[in-house]
C-alpha cells in the first residue's frame, strides 16, 4: 500500500511538473502571439493613417486639378481679348501716325475699348474669384485649426471649388444655408466631410448616370439653438437597407478594387462624431436617394485632435 501510495505521489509529481512545463510553453506562446498581434494592429493603425492622409491628398488632387480646368476658361479669355485689344490698338496708332485717322474709327476704336475693358473685368473677376476660393479651401483642408467662420461664407468657397467636377455632367449642387450662422469650430476637418459626401455621391449615387441633384442645406436646430443640422442629399439611386448599417465602418467600400478606399465616409463619421463633437447619420431609399444628417455644437469641444484625422 505504501508502495501504491509512493507510486502514485510520483506520477503526480511527474504531471505537475509536465503541466508546469505545458504551462510555461503556452504562456510564452501566447505572449508571442499577443506580441505579434500587438506588432500586427501597429502596422494597421499606420496602414490606415497612411490611407486616410492618401484619402485626404487624393481630395485635395481632384480640388486643384478642378479649379486649374476651370481657371483655363477665363484666363484664356482674358488673354484672347487682351491681344486682340493690343492688335486694335496698333492698326489705330498707325492709322493716327499717318495722320489719316477718322472720327468713325476712333469711335469704333473707344466702343472696342469699352468692351473689351468689361470682358477683361468678368473674367478676370471670374479668376480671382475661383483663385480666392481655392485659396481659402485649401488651407482650411490641410489644416485642424479652430477659428470662427461663417458657415455659409465657407460652404460657399468650397462649392466653388467642387463645382468644376461637375462641368461635363447634368449634376447640379445647390446650398441652402441661414447667413447668420457663426461656428466657432474646425472648418478644414468640416470641408472635408462635406467634400466626401460630395465625392461619394458622385461615385455612388450616381454611378452611370450623368443628371440629377445634390443639395446642402443647413440651419439652427429648433429644439436647441446652440446646435446647427447640416442635410446633404441627393436624388440618385440610393443605398440598399443591409448595407446602412455598415456605411461608416473603416475600409468598407462596394468599389473595393476599382479605386475606392472605404475610408470616406469612415472619415466623415470620426471628425463629426469626434473633433467636431456632433453626430452623423444616414437614411436612404433605392431609386429615390440617400441623406446624411449633421448635427453639430455651434461651439467645438476643446479637445486634443487626435492622429487619424491629422
Amino acid at each position: 500500500m505504501a508502495e501504491a501510495v509512493q507510486t502514485k505521489i510520483r506520477e503526480i509529481t511527474e504531471l505537475n511538473r509536465t503541466l508546469e512545463t505545458r504551462v510555461s510553453q503556452r504562456t510564452k506562446e501566447l505572449e508571442e502571439a499577443n506580441r505579434l498581434l500587438g506588432k500586427n494592429f501597429d502596422q494597421l493603425k499606420e496602414t490606415q493613417t497612411q490611407l486616410i492622409k492618401s484619402e485626404k491628398l487624393a481630395s485635395l488632387g481632384a480640388l486643384v486639378a478642378g479649379v486649374s480646368h476651370e481657371l483655363n476658361t477665363p484666363i484664356g479669355n482674358a488673354l484672347t481679348v487682351s491681344t486682340t485689344l493690343s492688335h486694335k490698338t496698333g492698326e489705330v496708332k498707325q492709322v493716327y501716325q499717318h495722320g489719316q485717322i477718322k472720327k468713325s474709327t476712333l469711335d469704333e476704336f473707344l466702343i472696342a475699348v469699352e468692351e473689351a475693358g468689361d470682358l477683361l473685368s468678368k473674367n478676370l473677376l471670374r479668376a480671382s474669384e475661383l483663385i480666392i476660393s481655392f485659396k481659402t479651401v485649401a488651407v482650411d483642408q490641410t489644416s485642424e485649426q479652430r477659428r470662427r467662420f461663417n458657415l455659409l461664407q465657407t460652404m460657399s468657397e468650397l462649392a466653388v471649388t467642387l463645382r468644376p467636377t461637375l462641368k461635363k455632367t447634368k449634376l447640379i449642387y445647390e446650398i441652402q444655408i441661414s447667413e447668420d450662422i457663426l461656428l466657432d469650430s474646425y472648418p478644414g476637418p468640416l470641408i472635408q466631410v462635406i467634400t466626401n459626401l460630395f465625392n461619394n455621391a458622385i461615385v455612388h449615387a450616381f454611378e452611370g448616370r450623368d443628371i440629377g441633384m445634390m443639395s446642402l442645406s443647413g440651419g439652427q436646430d429648433p429644439t436647441d439653438p446652440s446646435f446647427v443640422v447640416l442635410t446633404f442629399k441627393d436624388d440618385g439611386i440610393g443605398i440598399q437597407q443591409n448595407n446602412l448599417e455598415k456605411i461608416f465602418d473603416p475600409f468598407y467600400t462596394t468599389k473595393l478594387g476599382q479605386g475606392g478606399s472605404g475610408l470616406g465616409l469612415n472619415i466623415c463619421y470620426n471628425i463629426v462624431e469626434g473633433l467636431l463633437g456632433g453626430h452623423i447619420s444616414v437614411s436612404s431609399e433605392l431609386g429615390v436617394g440617400t441623406q446624411f444628417k449633421i448635427r453639430i455644437p455651434s461651439s467645438a469641444p476643446h479637445k486634443t485632435i487626435i492622429a487619424e484625422l491629422s
